[in-house]
């Protein structure tokens, strides 16, 4: 029946039957047969969809060979995606049972369940114990600090008055510092001319005069009166006795410059005052520290 059927269908048709059922080397009626079985089928869902019966002959001749052959391709498709799906799923199913296995055979080498580790044990109570100890000793370092800010302000106050007190007392020291030193500068001037005058009148004693002239304003200067190695007429500085040179002459008292009187300090950072002392003092410090720092 089939092979009357095929006989009636278009050249088109037929030809695309044959060829299928040698490519799949089976018979066109075989071929035909599962055609028929999916257009039907195919064609039961379209007229449910369309609320339509189906047609009565699905072997009509009328009927497009290129929609039959579209359709089956389509099947075809679809039982190759369903026979990949298939091997896919086979794969990973055996996949997930070997791994199953190799778990199950890694368990079974591992140790027993009610199994302990005493050195991991005895390291976490020695940690255990050192986070106590740590945390104990910041909550006593908190205490400490909140007892010493207690009191912070009258502390600061306390330490800002000995400052003043100190700032003041030692003002004052650098005053007296200043007058002793004003006062050893007049005495060593003083001795400096009680000697320069001693050692004129020890000249003149040697060759028996009690007077000289001044070599610069020619006065005649009793060295027995002289309190001072200066002229009391012109103020020329004396350095030098030079005795007599002939029966009528007289003796000379030489002017000059003396050397210049030091108490091994330099003038020019003398200071004239307690503020002046202060500054001084503060310099020398901070150049020793400098100093200090260089040789470190």
């Amino acid at each position: 029946m089939a092979g009357e059927h095929s006989e009636a269908f278009p050249d088109e048709l037929r030809d695309w039957i044959e060829r299928k059922a040698a490519e799949r080397d089976t018979d066109p009626e075989a071929i035909l047969a599962h055609a028929v079985g999916v257009y039907r089928a195919l064609d039961a869902e379209v007229d449910a969809a369309d609320g339509t019966p189906p047609d009565s002959d699905p072997l009509d001749p009328g009927v497009d060979p290129e929609r039959v052959a579209e359709m089956y391709d389509q099947v075809e498709s679809l039982d190759d995606r369903v026979a990949a799906v298939e091997d896919d799923l086979d794969t990973k199913i055996e996949d997930v049972r070997e791994r199953v296995i190799q778990v199950k055979r890694e368990t079974d080498t591992k140790a027993p369940s009610d199994h302990d580790h005493p050195d991991l044990d005895a390291r976490v109570d020695a940690a255990h114990s050192a986070a106590e100890t740590a945390d104990e000793r910041v909550e006593r370092l908190d205490r400490r600090l909140e007892r010493g800010f207690e009191n912070y302000e009258e502390i600061l106050e306390h330490l800002t008055d000995v400052t003043d007190d100190l700032d003041r007392k030692v003002t004052r020291l650098a005053g007296a510092v200043v007058d002793v030193r004003s006062d050893l500068q007049r005495v060593t001037a003083a001795e400096h001319d009680r000697e320069a005058v001693d050692t004129l009148r020890t000249a003149a004693n040697r060759h028996g005069a009690r007077t000289a002239a001044c070599a610069d304003c020619g006065a005649t200067i009793d060295l027995g009166l002289l309190s001072r190695p200066h002229c009391p007429h012109c103020e020329a500085t004396y350095v030098d006795f030079e005795p007599a040179t002939g029966f009528f002459a007289s003796a000379t008292l030489v002017t000059g410059d003396r050397p210049a009187l030091t108490d091994g300090t330099d003038d020019r950072a003398r200071p004239d005052d307690a503020a002046d002392l202060l500054d001084v003092d503060t310099e020398t410090d901070g150049g020793a520290g400098d100093g200090g720092a260089g040789g470190v």
